[in-house]
């Protein structure tokens, strides 16, 4: 199986910076993400390409009822299947997703970038959170931040989700936390 998966970098917009704050490019974020999950598509390719080898090789037959090697690589090229086409689908919402301007009156939405500090003591320092389509999970060096990708169907997606600046949540695990920039 090969899926041949070309995207337009450079179609995500000019790369300007938003005027709302300098520090961050959203479109340069959101291709920074995308050669990120390029580089785990190339990588389960690879794994789905060995586990099949390994789930068709002579030696995989199955010798007796328990001999169950070639049913594992299979379920395995199965898993990276799934992988593979999440990642792609993934890789095109992003793509198409839009990144507007906010202000600091406007609701967090999705494609916004965000600030936020614990309240009280929790394991939850002060980060920054990309509201994105796909990516939930990755973590973007950007200038001096670490930027943590979050999207709308995580519980703290869903939390953050048509909040406002300076709006208190709860983090996933009941700690309360403040929302303290919003681009």
């Amino acid at each position: 199986m090969h899926l041949l998966f070309v995207l337009n970098l450079d179609a995500l917009s000019p790369n300007h910076l938003n005027p709302m704050n300098p520090a961050i490019d959203k479109p340069l974020l959101v291709r920074e993400l995308i050669q990120r999950m390029q580089a785990d598509l190339q990588q389960a390719r690879q794994a789905a390409e060995q586990a099949h080898a390994g789930a068709t090789h002579e030696q995989s037959k199955a010798e007796t009822q328990y001999d169950t090697l070639g049913l594992e690589h299979a379920y395995l090229a199965e898993g990276q299947s799934r992988r593979i086409e999440s990642l792609v689908q993934g890789m095109l919402r992003l793509e198409h997703m839009g990144l507007p301007t906010l202000s600091d009156d406007d609701a967090i939405v999705l494609g916004a970038v965000i600030d936020v500090r614990q309240l009280s003591a929790s394991p939850h320092p002060d980060q920054t959170l990309f509201l994105a389509s796909a990516g939930g999970g990755y973590q973007i060096p950007f200038g001096e931040s670490l930027i943590t990708v979050i999207t709308p169907q995580s519980p703290l997606g869903e939390e953050l989700l048509g909040r406002y600046l300076f709006d208190e949540f709860k983090w996933p695990n009941g700690t309360d936390g403040e929302i303290t920039g919003l681009v």
